[in-house]
């Protein structure tokens, strides 16, 4: 508790309530990122490849060919590696969710 009493009056504010609700959020919401990357990334090497999107879009369901996953790949491949990694990856979700 000394963390979040920030200003050291014994006291936690108002403010110092919403700054550890802010962070505990954060910190819950890059875990559940991290979460969803790792199961796109299923040899756990840091890179989503093409042959990763496909399989696990098609165990979701989706009708997708490999073509296609290429493309989406292409779309968010900033270092044009031809994979995804965990930044590029944080980048699309982002620019998805605004």
């Amino acid at each position: 508790m000394e963390d979040v009493d920030t200003n050291k009056d014994g006291h936690i504010d108002l403010g110092e309530f919403a700054q550890l609700c802010r962070s505990s959020s954060t910190a819950s919401a890059a875990s559940e990122l991290r979460d969803a990357f790792n199961l796109y990334d299923q040899n756990g090497d840091g890179l989503i490849t093409t042959a990763e999107l496909h399989k696990v879009l098609t165990r979701l369901g989706m009708t997708c060919k490999v073509d296609e996953c290429v493309k989406m790949i292409k779309n968010v491949d900033s270092d044009g590696d031809g994979c995804v990694n965990f930044e590029e990856f944080q980048t699309m979700m982002a620019s998805n969710i605004i």
